[in-house]
């Protein structure tokens, strides 16, 4: 998989909250995982949430 950088990363420090871009016209999010018991939420079988800085986001929608 073929994956384009398109929001955050770069904090110097290894490797970061990141957003990239796929060749399936696809989205990944690099993050740190969530914990499902602490958060409430349920995960089926192959799903995972990661949580990632409000400002990575923002300067995705805004480019």
């Amino acid at each position: 998989m073929k994956l384009t950088l398109i929001g955050g990363s770069g904090c110097g420090n290894g490797p970061c909250p990141a957003v990239y871009e796929t060749e399936n016209d696809t989205i990944v999010v690099q993050g740190f995982d969530v914990d499902a018991q602490r958060s409430g939420l349920e995960f089926p079988p192959g799903e995972s949430a990661v949580e990632i800085p409000r400002y990575i986001l923002e300067r995705v929608f805004r480019g």
